[in-house]
């Protein structure tokens, strides 16, 4: 089921309320009337339905070309109106028709092409780009597809051209699908076709596998949409007959589609902490443990297995990851190096039957080896890859994660921008046996207002088929009070508890060697236990 939010204008918004009433009651639909909030919920995979009034959005403007301009990646699903009482009745019809997002009443619709919800740029984005090509922009829409992923038809039609030569045209190998109405859709920089001229296709059938061929950088799907007849009648801008593909797609197919085959023995987000950074615990950290009734604890390789089975007796069924690390602030640290540094440790916690292991830290920060061990995220790749293959053949039950990355973009000598360390470094995000996360806001306003506290929403859109662990989050800011901070961590902990994919989320935690101010365990008065669910006596090693 696709994750979906309503936006309300403000004015008179309780007559829409009531004029939405049930629908929302017949799909369980949240209600906002700021559009940023619809924005950032559940991003980047629900879709937005609102009814576009005019001036109904005065603090943004032309609602629907503000969504499709700051926030490209989300679908949205917008109803022509002019009051609550015409909204109440397209609501209407739709429950009637059991058509939740009004795909019935287009014409003509795309189904979603890909298994990824990320749109990485859109239809008209770049014109100074384009411009040099006669185009007012981008003419088509990129969606993520990685290397090799299934590429499908976004609606029934016929198979006119298959183009094979990867280097001879600008969309490398593509395949275009003729359609009813005289549309036409492209779907470009392939790696090879799976159907050939003169094939009836079906929408969701596969016509190709993702690749990068012909001008582009990175493996994605170019959605090109064509309607005969659009430029010479003036309805489109643009050259040959291309038209915006936005309005028809349906969205999304739904966030972390591939969550629900994730095997995760909880079922849900444990709620954890990153106990001592750089140090064994302390009694005062076992403590600390069991007050708060943490499910879940990640520990560094220097962690005594005593202490461990002390704070186990105190919390049955705790979870438990390991941290393996190297100094790597001096010199280079080869794969082998790193593999001889951690063996010795890994093996005592191997036999003591823990299983979940992240592989380093931050590589994409300087202090961890960046510039140093590896240039980049395609050298890092080439590292990891090589670790995890040598911890494989001497641990073959362990499951090695790759590690969550400094947030932020390019810091000269001390960060690499991580959009691209993650583009880069894909192959070994691939062979990890799960991926890690790191979320950091600094607003006193909330989680909402930074892409940090919303990171995993990212880049779950990125690998929706691989098990995520956000491996430490935290409000750093010396500016925002103790008490702020923990009533942001403890709704973040509620945002994450039924997050379909996520395995345990770690407080970053008491002690600190970044030189950040001390964080704070849990609210003041209040109980991280307040949310339901514990994990009683389940046991992850």
């Amino acid at each position: 089921m696709k994750r979906q939010i309503i936006l309300l204008p403000k004015e008179d918004y309780w007559a829409w309320v009531r004029a939405s009433a049930e629908y929302v009651l017949t799909y369980k639909v949240n209600l906002t009337s700021d559009p940023g909030t619809a924005a950032r919920s559940m991003a980047p995979s629900q879709v937005v339905t609102f009814p576009r009034v005019p001036d109904g959005y005065p603090e943004v403007g032309d609602v629907l070309a503000w969504f499709e301009a700051n926030h490209p990646e989300i679908g949205v699903d917008s109803i022509e109106v002019n009051s609550p009482e015409e909204w109440r009745e397209a609501l209407r019809l739709r429950i009637e028709r059991d058509d939740r997002f009004g795909e019935r009443e287009r014409p003509f619709r795309l189904a979603w092409p890909t298994d990824y919800s990320l749109v990485t740029q859109r239809f008209g984005a770049n014109p100074n780009i384009y411009s040099r090509f006669g185009l007012p922009g981008h003419e088509g829409i990129d969606i993520r597809a990685p290397n090799g992923s299934n590429i499908y038809c976004c609606a029934d039609g016929e198979v006119y051209q298959v183009h094979t030569n990867p280097k001879d045209h600008p969309y490398g190998i593509h395949v275009r699908v003729r359609h009813a109405g005289g549309y036409r859709t492209v779907y470009a920089h392939l790696s090879k076709p799976m159907v050939k001229e003169g094939d009836s296709v079906k929408a969701g059938e596969v016509v190709g596998k993702a690749d990068s061929t012909g001008a582009s950088t990175g493996s994605h799907l170019h959605l090109t949409l064509k309607l005969d007849g659009a430029s010479e009648r003036s309805e489109t801008k643009y050259p040959k007959d291309i038209i915006d593909p936005t309005p028809f797609l349906t969205g999304p197919k739904g966030g972390s589609q591939g969550a629900k085959s994730i095997h995760w023995p909880a079922g849900k987000c444990l709620i954890g902490a990153h106990v001592r950074v750089g140090e064994p615990m302390q009694e005062s950290d076992m403590q600390a443990v069991g007050q708060a009734r943490l499910e879940a604890v990640k520990v560094e390789l220097t962690e005594k297995l005593e202490s461990l089975r002390k704070l186990q007796e105190r919390a049955p069924g705790l979870f438990v990851m390991v941290r393996l690390g190297s100094d790597f602030s001096q010199a280079p640290v080869r794969p082998r190096q790193f593999l001889e540094k951690v063996e010795a440790g890994l093996r005592k916690f191997y036999r003591a039957g823990y299983r979940y292991f992240e592989v380093h830290t931050c590589p994409n920060l300087q202090s961890q080896g960046w510039q140093r061990s590896w240039g980049g995220g395609a050298e890092f790749s080439v590292w990891f890859r090589e670790v995890i293959g040598g911890l494989r053949e001497n641990f073959p039950d362990g499951r090695f994660g790759f590690p969550g990355l400094a947030p932020g973009g390019y810091v000269s000598g001390q960060r690499a921008d991580v959009e691209p360390f993650v583009s880069e470094a894909e192959a070994a995000i691939s062979d990890a046996d799960w991926v890690g996360v790191n979320c950091h806001w600094s607003e006193p306003a909330g989680l909402d207002d930074e892409l940090g506290g919303r990171a995993h929403q990212v880049v779950q859109a990125l690998f929706p088929d691989k098990l995520l662990f956000i491996t430490e989050f935290n409000n750093p800011s010396a500016m925002v009070p103790a008490q702020v901070k923990s009533r942001q961590y403890l709704e973040f902990f509620q945002r994450l508890r039924h997050v379909k994919g996520l395995g345990a989320a770690f407080f970053y935690a008491i002690s600190n060697p970044l030189g950040y101010p001390a964080s704070v365990w849990r609210p003041e008065g209040e109980d991280l236990g307040q949310i339901p669910g514990q994990v009683g006596a389940r046991t992850f090693v």
